[in-house]
């Protein structure tokens, strides 16, 4: 039995240098912000976490100009690093010059990085993703137009997307959805127009109509952010006023997109939250509990106002986007303000994050951050919050139709964990905070598996958020000799949790896999 032990041990051991998961976490980000219309002149920032216990080495370079800052992240701190704003804003709609506004982010081990753009009444942050994980295909989510602003040089403020190369001689060709100007020439609505990009280099396209939907497709993978240089985020159809808000997140690429979503209401609000769903494929069945089923093309979108009290279940017959937007405080009479947030599906929810909150500047005594978290209804007693129990008085509320739950949390400003006693119980979690004004919200984290690529079944190796078995789901087995999923195949997807991370397990689990390997 010993020398199994130390067999099991070993094995073990060279699972923990398997390749490095695709997800939101990584060690080099190229990134850039779309344009803030505020003008106050606050510069835009990265927030950078570390879930390494022995902290991260990142060196920060901006290529329009060559400065370079190299800083220390501790283990449980937040590092804010302020960027040149003209070195780093994408302007205008139309190719960067001077070698593009990107920013380059690398570091020795990996970091959870945000890029926060938080201007006086005119904030917004998004979940930088890594470049291990970026794609060629994408859509750009945007919101309705605030009209009639009359402020900064603007009359109706843009809708935007901005895209930055990753790799040299990259061709970026765009099929807007609406009808824009760029570098000086028009395009009509479905009109393509390819760019080339370097390494580094950024554009912008802007409209004064909504521009979700545009698909943005490259011979390389780049990075694409979306959203409006400022908006009010009502329904569309209804007077676009109140108080507003920049908006911008960074899409994922369309091969990790998935088609089961639960969607939770924001705290605060007390008048709804707006959600799209986002197709990229001709004929997508939408279903979302309480509404009609809706077929939609590529590149169409459903908009849905949910009541703040009600718990959605969404499904769809081909990968979709969905996005969920905080209405303008104006909708209901609460100290909140508009932002967007991507939601990702259950099939790339984490077993554990990271994450950070945003300091936002109008009124930083009224500021309050919040998280939204979703598990399995049977597995709520296993989560933690920074490593205890979720407290006594949280309130979980069953989506109907599913076998999950989800609650609302207030939490402190700063860097949390959450995670969950077993490392194949997966969990969704949303982070955003409201003052007067202002606001923020991203996703706390995602698996970025290509479920929504074509799949072919490989071996298990532990961790490397591969659809290994081709059944839609990453990571789901402990390497234990049981059917941990209920799918048939034993050991056929694995977690990180093999034995040797099973949490509180770890003389159980190795016990009983070792049995199952003796003669």
């Amino acid at each position: 039995m010993a020398r199994v032990l130390l067999s099991m041990l070993v094995m073990v051991a060279s699972f923990g240098c398997s390749q490095a998961a695709r997800d939101n976490k990584g060690t080099e980000f190229i990134l850039t912000f779309p344009e803030n219309f505020q003008r106050d002149q606050n510069r835009p920032k990265l927030f950078i976490a570390c879930p390494h216990p022995t902290g991260a080495r990142v060196t920060i370079t901006l290529p329009y100009n060559g400065d370079t800052d190299t800083v220390t992240v501790n283990h449980g701190r937040v590092e804010e690093v302020e960027l040149r704003r003209e070195a780093v804003e994408l302007r205008d709609s139309e190719k960067s010059d001077g070698g593009g506004r990107a920013v380059h982010i690398t570091s020795d081990v990996e970091i959870v990085v945000y890029g926060v753009f938080a201007e006086l009444k005119s904030s917004d942050a998004y979940l930088a993703l890594p470049t291990d994980v970026l794609g060629t295909e994408y859509y750009a989510a945007c919101s309705s137009i605030a009209r009639n602003r009359n402020q900064e040089g603007w009359d109706d403020m843009p809708s935007q997307f901005g895209v930055v190369g990753v790799h040299a001689g990259t061709t970026v060709t765009i099929v807007p959805s609406q009808a824009v100007e760029f570098d000086r020439r028009n395009y009509g609505a479905g009109q393509a127009f390819s760019v080339v990009l370097d390494r580094f280099e950024t554009l912008q396209v802007q409209a004064t109509e909504d521009l979700t939907g545009s698909k943005i497709t490259a011979t390389q993978p780049v990075a694409v952010l979306s959203g409006n240089t400022f908006a009010y985020c009502l329904p569309m159809g209804e007077r676009q006023r109140g108080t507003g808000d920049h908006l911008v997140q960074m899409i994922p690429p369309v091969d990790t997109w998935g088609e089961e979503f639960v969607t939770v209401p924001l705290s605060r609000h007390r008048g709804g939250d707006l959600f799209r769903v986002v197709a990229a494929r001709d004929n997508t069945q939408v279903d979302v509990t309480n509404e009609n089923a809706k077929t939609l093309n590529a590149g169409e979108f459903w908009e849905i106002d949910i009541p703040s009290d009600e718990y959605r279940h969404v499904t769809t017959s081909e990968p979709v986007l969905l996005v969920q937007y905080s209405k303008t405080g104006s909708a209901d009479n609460t100290a909140t303000d508009p932002f967007m947030m991507i939601i990702p599906s259950v099939a790339q929810f984490e077993a554990e994050y990271t994450f950070s909150t945003v300091d936002l500047l109008y009124d930083p005594s009224r500021t309050t951050h919040h998280i939204n978290v979703v598990t399995s209804s049977a597995d709520i007693a296993g989560l933690r919050l920074d490593e205890q129990p979720l407290p006594s008085d949280t309130v979980w509320h069953d989506v109907p139709g599913t076998r999950y739950a989800a609650a609302q949390l207030t939490v402190s400003g700063g860097t949390h964990t959450v995670r969950h006693m077993s490392p194949i119980v997966t969990t969704g979690l949303f982070s955003y905070g409201f003052t007067y004004l202002e606001s923020y919200g991203y996703p706390g984290g995602l698996r970025l598996a290509q479920i929504a690529a074509p799949c072919s079944t490989t071996a298990p190796v532990p961790a490397d958020r591969v659809d290994n078995d081709c059944d839609g789901r990453v990571d789901e087995e402990l390497l234990n000799g049981i059917d941990d999923d209920g799918d048939g195949l034993i050991d056929e997807d694995l977690a990180i949790g093999n034995c040797a991370d099973h949490r509180r397990q770890y003389e159980t689990c190795l016990l009983q896999r070792c049995r199952n390997m003796a003669p």
